[in-house]
């Protein structure tokens, strides 16, 4: 199904130029608005990255999200659903109307290219910074992906919140891990090939709970345990966890490909390091 959308489209060429994706900006109330995808690509490199970053690694995030958006457009159509792609956080985060000029030229200059593997295009996640080491598909998002493969990065150390610490409360670590009352031990049991937390083993007295380190971090919030790049440790009533990086950690590392960027790597080259096995294809 994917493959075949992806040959239509690319038979369709001609028409591409005036491509459009249909982008929930609102849930409650519901609101769609239907945006040329070029547009969109610009709107989505605003949101993600600053426009300070240099030109290539903008590039690099504009083919990504280009990609990333025709994969979301076709799963769409499959489902025959209203809308092709939402925004924020969990999608893409796009700002409507207020596309930087630099997120503008990124998008014109890479205009059509996609991120492709075979004749499919690719699922082109990316996050802030890795932490030293980009992290697999499948333990990071579920998605079993030859291109999301785990890649040394070691460029984003100056990245906001490359480490960090997050203080939770026993009683909040406790009911995050379905168990009554407090906290009284946690450890890391189990960890992933690149050294992010898989299992964390909680205990309250004489009951514990091993929890996927991805459902812990879903029941904590995002925002207070960055990453799963982590230690945690016992100190005063509460549990602290010690970490690097921020994000998933699977495909393009933001601040990673500003580094790159910096040392001359172009954005193709940028993206083929953080998607092995994937080419950029000119759609239109």
């Amino acid at each position: 199904m994917r493959a075949t959308a992806l040959a239509l489209l690319l038979s369709a060429a001609p028409a591409l130029a005036e491509e459009l994706i249909r982008v929930r900006v609102s849930e409650l109330p519901e609101r769609v608005e239907e945006v040329r995808l070029e547009d969109y690509v610009a709107g989505v490199v605003s949101g993600e990255m600053p426009a300070s970053f240099p030109a290539e690694a903008l590039k690099a995030q504009a083919v990504a999200a280009r990609s990333y958006a025709l994969t979301r457009k076709i799963e769409a159509q499959a489902a025959n659903r209203r809308w092709d792609i939402a925004t924020g956080v969990l999608a893409q985060v796009y700002r409507h109307g207020a596309a930087s000029p630099a997120a503008r030229a990124a998008a014109d200059a890479t205009a059509g290219e996609v991120l492709v593997s075979g004749m499919e295009p690719v699922e082109a996640y990316f996050h802030a910074s890795c932490g030293g080491t980009t992290e697999a598909g499948l333990p990071a998002l579920g998605r079993d992906l030859p291109y999301l493969a785990s890649v040394a990065c070691g460029r984003c150390e100056r990245a906001p919140g490359a480490r960090w610490s997050a203080r939770i409360d026993a009683r909040a670590l406790g009911a995050a891990a379905g168990l009554r009352g407090a906290a009284t031990g946690a450890r890391v049991s189990a960890r992933t090939a690149s050294g992010r937390a898989e299992r964390v083993e909680i205990s309250a007295g004489g009951r514990r709970a091993s929890v996927l380190a991805t459902d812990l971090r879903q029941r904590l919030g995002y925002a207070r345990l960055p990453s799963l790049a982590f230690d945690v440790r016992a100190e005063r009533g509460a549990f602290v966890f010690d970490g690097r990086g921020q994000g998933h950690g699977a495909g393009l590392c933001q601040w990673g490909a500003a580094g790159l960027a910096r040392e001359g790597k172009g954005y193709r080259e940028i993206l083929l390091h953080y998607y092995p096995g994937a080419d950029v294809a000119r759609m239109y």
